[in-house]
């Protein structure tokens, strides 16, 4: 029984925050992991998952719990803060009894990689004895300024309009390698972005050009002949990375 069990693939549980810009970086990871022969489970809430039009997610099993506002989500709870504090409580309990399940499963998780906005999650992974580790979806500027507020280096509120801080604001570690070579010091921590679709680097998964999920149906042809019908070079494109 005991090589039976040595012989199934790692096993990971991805759980992002329940928003767009942050589950599709996890799914872009966890595509990569699947390459290497992970198995991967993705478990989102309830509420954004009956939200999402675009749910083609091959290779990854996904699994739901609750973050207490199954009809709504966030914008059911009162405040955001309200919304916070639900979702440790309900969502610790509703993720103790789906680990339960998987844990009886064949194929049982061995760790999980979890959104840095849900810091709870690792507690309730380590009382199933998994190992944790938690995704930043912003970049290693924005982690540097949590640091510094924590630790009382920039105090609040704020009184001043701009502060002066160790590294540059940018997104990968080829465009702020000063910010990460701090950072290692201080926390463990691996740069693994840009996290978009593979197509887009080193094209090693094939035919892989979708961002994941999406709260919208995009109108690829609409936004194109928009697009044609502007001068060559009047249109900019801005986003949050």
């Amino acid at each position: 029984m005991e090589s039976e069990k040595k012989n199934h693939a790692p096993h990971c549980l991805i759980l992002p925050y329940p928003a767009q810009g942050h589950m599709n970086p996890m799914i872009q990871f966890s595509k990569r992991l699947i390459e290497k022969g992970v198995k991967i489970t993705l478990i989102t809430v309830t509420s954004f998952w009956k939200v999402i039009s675009n749910k083609n997610l091959t290779s990854i099993d996904v699994e739901s719990i609750s973050d207490g506002y199954d009809e709504g989500g966030l914008l059911a709870a009162e405040s955001l803060e309200d919304y916070k504090e639900t979702f440790w409580k309900v969502g610790s309990q509703t993720l103790s009894e789906l680990l339960h399940k998987l844990s009886s499963s064949e194929n049982p998780p061995n760790c999980v990689i979890f959104d840095a906005f849900l810091p709870w999650v690792l507690d309730v992974g380590k009382s199933f004895g998994l190992v944790g580790v938690a995704f930043f979806t912003q970049s290693c500027s924005v982690n540097s300024v949590y640091y510094h507020t924590h630790e009382k280096l920039i105090e609040l509120p704020l009184t001043q309009s701009e502060y002066l801080l160790p590294g540059l604001p940018n997104s990968i570690y080829e465009l702020e390698p000063e910010v990460v070579d701090w950072l290692v010091k201080i926390w463990p921590l691996k740069t693994i972005g840009p996290s978009v679709p593979s197509m887009l680097l080193d094209k090693r998964l094939k035919d892989d050009k979708e961002y994941g999920v999406s709260l919208s149906d995009p109108n690829t042809e609409f936004c194109i002949k928009w697009l044609n019908d502007k001068p060559k070079g009047s249109v900019v494109c801005a986003f949050i990375w």
